[in-house]
């Protein structure tokens, strides 16, 4: 009864944790054609639950979140995607960042209408992407 018992929780706890595929947003002002680009270079790393993908004049801001049992190796993630990301735009100044903050940050710019307000924005979280803590 115990070994059944602890069968069926091992199996309850194990289907919690089935995730689905990583959810991607692109917003900011780009072409169709560089967000199925952006889209498909971020869908191609299964170790990140979640990105959001801001393009801006030159710049393309990416705010990743990692899944829970990869955040040991998030730099090394890290490092992987911002070259991939900048072999496929080269012409774009690429910012990828796993900190939470910086994720939060990027998510908010998606309501952001003014392009002034959103260079602004984008600089702002760039320089807090360079920060230690």
């Amino acid at each position: 009864m115990k070994k059944l018992l602890g069968a069926a929780g091992i199996a309850v706890i194990l289907s919690g944790c089935g995730q689905g595929a990583a959810d991607i947003r692109v917003a900011g002002e780009p072409e169709q054609e560089d967000e199925r680009r952006a889209e498909q270079v971020l869908h191609g790393e299964d170790r990140i639950s979640s990105a959001i993908a801001v393009f801006v004049e030159e710049d393309l801001l990416i705010g990743v979140d990692v899944k829970p049992f990869s955040r040991f190796n998030k730099t090394k993630i890290e490092e992987k995607l911002k070259k991939k990301l900048e072999k496929e735009f080269p012409e774009r100044t690429v910012t990828l960042s796993g900190d939470r903050k910086i994720y939060w940050e990027t998510d908010k710019l998606d309501e952001l209408k003014d392009k002034k307000k959103l260079h602004d924005k984008v600089e702002t979280i760039k320089s807090l992407s360079k920060e230690e803590t």
